[in-house]
This record gives C-alpha cells, structure tokens and sequence, in this order.
C-alpha cells in the first residue's frame, strides 16, 4: 500500500530557479547582439535613404541650376536653392508641374523622389526621415561658390547634428561628425 515517490510530476523549486537562472544569463548575452544589430540595420537605412537622396538632389540640379530662383517665389531663393520637399513639388509652383524644356534641358522634370518616408498625412506633404524618426538636413556650405559643396545629413541615434554647417567637407573631422551620417556632393 505503499505509494512510489519516483511516480511524481513537476519541478522542484530549486530546478525552477536553476532554470530561470540560465534563461537569465542567455538573455543578457543576446540583448545587446540584437540590439547592436538593430543600431547597424538603423545605419544602413539611413545611408540607403542619404544615397537617394543624394541621387535626387544630383539630377534636380542638372535640371535647375540654370534658372535664377531670386524672387520667382517666397520659399524659392537663390542663397538657399535646396529644400529636400523641392524634390517631391516644383519650387515654383509649389505642387508637381512639370517645366522642362527638352531643347534647352533646363527646367523642373520631377517628381525626383517618388516615395515619402516620413507620415506625408500628417505633415501635409511628402517628407524625407532617417532610421531613427527624424528629418535630414541639407548643409549647403557656401552658396555663393562654385562648385557647390553640398552634404545631406542625419543626426544620428543622438538626434543632435554635429557637423558644422560652415566647415568644408573636405576639411571636416571625426571629431566633427561625431555619430552623424552624411553624403557629400559636389555640384558643378
């Protein structure tokens, strides 16, 4: 009438605490992997939206840099020639007419970017945002210059953009970029 003990079902206090101990331990070792990994695919976003962007602003020049914008519109000036919603609306008209002239290959031929990455209903308009939420800035360092020097910039998982907007592209340092990403383009 002896019932066996080794018939029982369950786990012992201490197997669930030795259990819990090593899933503990497992877990912090693959936290920071996959968070590392999420930080990487962030940079990696954001470098392929700059290089569209980059691409964008390559051919809206071609097209526009001929037309003097001084006083064609209250948003459109010469001294700050690139606006990154400009890519998405003629910027003297403000939506997408088309104005080029194929005899001349001078004029506005967008759209130059397609697709918003950024909540275009809420904002009322297509908009260009980094991995991490945030708008990109355009850094038009010397207007007056030819050729232009001309970055499109990220701030980075900081949200802060480090790099001067005066310094030279060629003369910038780590120290300067700290943790923002950028693309530079020279436009002649």
């Amino acid at each position: 009438m002896c019932q066996d003990i080794r018939s029982r079902s369950g786990l012992t206090l201490i197997e669930l605490v030795v259990v819990l101990s090593i899933l503990a331990a497992v877990s912090s070792i693959l936290i920071p992997v996959f968070s590392g990994t999420i930080q990487n695919a962030n940079q990696v976003a954001t470098t392929c939206s700059l290089n569209q962007i980059g691409d964008a602003i390559g051919d809206y020049w071609r097209d526009t840099k001929h037309i003097p914008l001084d006083g064609i519109g209250s948003v459109a000036t010469e001294t700050n020639r690139f606006d990154i919603d400009w890519l998405f609306a003629n910027p003297v008209t403000g939506d997408g007419t088309f104005d080029f002239s194929f005899d001349t290959r001078i004029g506005w031929r967008g759209p130059y970017l397609w697709t918003s990455t950024g909540d275009q209903v809420a904002a009322g308009s297509p908009f260009m945002i980094d991995a991490w939420n945030r708008s990109f800035s355009i850094q038009d360092v010397a207007p007056s210059t030819q050729p232009r020097d001309l970055r499109i910039v990220s701030a980075g998982p900081d949200g802060v953009v480090s790099i001067p907007p005066s310094t030279a592209t060629s003369a910038l340092t780590s120290t300067d970029v700290g943790d923002d990403l950028y693309v530079a383009l020279t436009l002649r």
